[in-house]
């Protein structure tokens, strides 16, 4: 059998014999495997195609096939791995467990599956974990033909954590102490397990089950603000979340209830949600339960309101809602993770000054605004921008037409006048690359319906521009508290996304009278005060009212670098700043 071997996400394609794979543990470096086995039809794919997307041939099960289980942070993800080694264990699967450097990885023997090498294995495994309720607690996505997945004792390069074997008691140790074992690779013989038949996936089957519940009508209901999220859970729900919302229900009894009053709730909610085709039974229950009360060394199970399960069943009308919604607590040892997780990823920053041959470096999630007075070709300056940068970008453009946006986009990247322009398009040829990194938009919108449009177009922009900020839509009618809401919204914009948002704003009436400086920006001061950067474009016209020069100076900078410089404007080129 054949294994893909990635060295990175982007360096893939290199195929060699599974017995070899253990040559590459211990590497310091991010090194993945295939999923799935191949046979040698998969070398001819890929050099014919160039790519294995599409691969049409048939995969194989390894000898341990391994789930993933990730969460927000190392704890959920390790919660949610007890979770699933709770199924595995009453489905009298054995497995191995693993670190990954973010998450967890649980290995089970292919003698769980009744299979055979096909060119839909993945289809049927994916439907056999399903309905035995893995994928409550394992991400399905993993199960795809191509997926490639980290090799053990291999550095996470994210994390600067390896990826590790773990025993049972680890699991449910500390996740710090899990953490501290992860920092360098560890030697140590990992068990072969042995079982029985548990999965069949000889024959996909496509009708899936889906259980209904009947709603008793008794004429009284629960208090809508008193946890409406366990209230939901309480009312049943189909198998393949049945495992999750048990944890959640006896975590949420015990705090409040003896033992026994616990264990009647939860047995006569099993009995509820189970079925002649997928039937809960005791033995599984009780062990939950056990679980509920002896999991974190004996402190037992706490799930808070952001909590991934508890969150999709939240309402508005809970009496925490409000307080969900506005707080957020770090320690000291959040924030230092957030501090090791950027340096040691070595992030590379987008440095505008590199261009004028000085260092303004910006980082995903802050916030630039350019301000500079009308008719001062700062529009111009941003093209200049999103052409020289070469990143996933996303621009937005409220104030010229889509075809004069490209009239400048083309005689800036080929270095055209408007007869060269002219001239060319008359011959009715593309003038232009494809250039699919960038996207556009021309309708302008409320700061928030900007993540919905990404969402929809499925687009993850490193860059956002935005021309110009003052004709986005708002609640706000009055100009201060419109350009304060806009504002505001933008820089979260850019936390959310975890990308970088240029902007242009309109300079102040005051900006003209006395000059230019940090309270520039119109709208409110605060404007000023939220933003990570702020940036002015001062025009030098000759004597012809034409404009020759641009000053770009910094106003504002949280950090120490400062970009301050002299463009040329060469207006032959209509605009071409260099």
């Amino acid at each position: 059998m054949i294994k893909e071997m990635a060295f990175g996400l982007a360096n893939r394609h290199h195929f060699v014999d599974s017995s070899q794979i253990s040559d590459w543990y211990g590497t310091n470096s991010d090194t993945f495997m295939s999923l799935y086995d191949y046979d040698d039809y998969v070398k001819s794919y890929v050099k014919a195609n160039n790519k294995l997307a599409g691969f049409d041939g048939k995969i194989y099960l390894p000898s341990e096939f391994l789930l993933d289980v990730d969460g927000d942070n190392v704890d959920e993800a390790r919660q949610k791995t007890i979770g699933l080694t709770i199924v595995l264990n009453d489905l009298d699967i054995p497995y191995n467990i693993y670190f990954s450097g973010t998450g967890f990885h649980v290995g089970i023997p292919d003698e769980a599956f009744t299979w055979q090498g096909a060119r839909d294995l993945h289809l049927k495994v994916k439907d056999a974990l399903t309905a035995k309720g893995i994928f409550e607690y394992a991400d399905v996505s993993v199960t795809d033909k191509s997926r490639i997945i980290r090799l053990l004792n291999t550095r996470n390069r994210k994390s600067n954590l390896y990826k590790i074997y773990l025993t049972q008691k680890e699991l449910h140790s500390h996740p710090e102490d899990i953490i501290k074992l992860a920092r360098k690779p560890r030697e140590i013989t990992i068990p072969r397990h042995e079982c029985n038949p548990v999965f069949d996936v000889m024959v996909r089957e496509k009708e899936a089950m889906k259980l209904v519940l009947k709603k008793k009508i008794v004429g009284r209901q629960a208090d809508v603000v008193n946890f409406p999220c366990i209230q939901t859970m309480l009312n049943g729900t189909d198998p393949g979340r049945r495992h999750a919302s048990a944890l959640r229900i006896a975590a949420h009894l015990r705090w409040r209830y003896p033992e026994d009053i616990v264990s009647v709730i939860m047995h006569h909610w099993r009995e509820k949600v189970s079925t002649k085709a997928s039937p809960f039974k005791k033995p599984e229950m009780d062990r939950m339960i056990n679980d509920v009360y002896d999991g974190h060394n004996g402190s037992g199970y706490r799930y808070g309101c952001n909590d991934v399960e508890m969150d999709r069943h939240c309402n508005p009308t809970c009496k925490l809602y409000k307080a969900k919604k506005s707080i957020s607590n770090y320690e000291v040892s959040d924030l230092e993770q957030e501090l090791i997780k950027f340096y040691s990823t070595d992030q590379v920053p987008l440095d505008i000054g590199k261009m004028y041959d000085q260092h303004f470096p910006i980082y995903p999630g802050e916030t630039v605004l350019l301000t500079a007075p009308p008719e001062s070709m700062k529009s111009m300056l941003m093209l200049n921008w999103l052409l020289a940068i070469k990143k996933q970008s996303y621009f937005m453009e409220f104030e010229m037409s889509r075809k004069q946006v490209i009239e400048r986009i083309a005689m800036i990247h080929n270095g055209w006048n408007q007869e060269d322009l002219k001239n060319h398009y008359r011959t009715g040829k593309n003038g232009m690359p494809k250039m699919s990194h960038i996207k556009f938009d021309f309708e302008p919108c409320f700061p928030w319906e900007i993540k919905k449009k990404l969402d929809v177009i499925n687009f993850k922009p490193e860059v956002i521009f935005i021309d110009h900020c003052g004709l986005m839509k708002s609640r706000f009618r009055d100009e201060i508290s419109k350009d304060k809401d806009i504002s505001e919204s933008i820089m979260n914009l850019s936390k959310d996304l975890d990308c970088i948002v240029i902007g242009i704003w309109e300079l102040s009436k005051d900006a003209f009278k006395n000059g230019i400086d940090i309270s520039s920006p119109s709208g409110s001061f605060r404007i000023s005060y939220n933003a990570n950067k702020i940036l002015a474009l001062k025009p030098i016209r000759g004597s012809e009212g034409v404009i020759k020069h641009l000053e770009l100076i910094t106003l504002k900078n949280r950090e120490q670098e400062r970009l301050n410089c002299r463009l040329d404007v060469d207006q032959r080129k209509n605009g071409r700043i260099i």
